[in-house]
């Protein structure tokens, strides 16, 4: 499976460096590595579905403390959308 990265999720992603690297940049990087490490994972066929069923119908969550990532996957197109990455504390819709 391919692995794409909504706008929202790069933006999301761009946020929480800026957030955190205005402390500590290595604490950064590798927040966003342990996140990028976990998505990869779904890139393999038996763990598409490694998350959790998400809020949202359809979608997946996967857990990289203190992060979730929400993803999809799309089998028609072969490929594994990460929509959105939430911090576990903050309110979602």
């Amino acid at each position: 499976m391919r692995l794409v990265f909504g706008e929202e999720a790069l933006d999301d992603l761009q946020g929480i460096f800026a957030w955190i690297a205005k402390d500590d940049v290595g604490t950064a990087t590798n927040l966003l590595n342990r996140i990028f490490d976990r998505v990869e994972r779904l890139a393999v066929p038996d763990l598409t579905r490694m998350g959790r069923l998400g809020r949202d119908p359809g979608t997946h969550e996967l857990i990289e403390e203190p992060y979730i990532i929400v993803y999809e996957v799309r089998e028609r197109q072969g490929e594994v959308r990460v929509i959105s990455v939430v911090h576990g504390a903050r309110e979602r819709q």
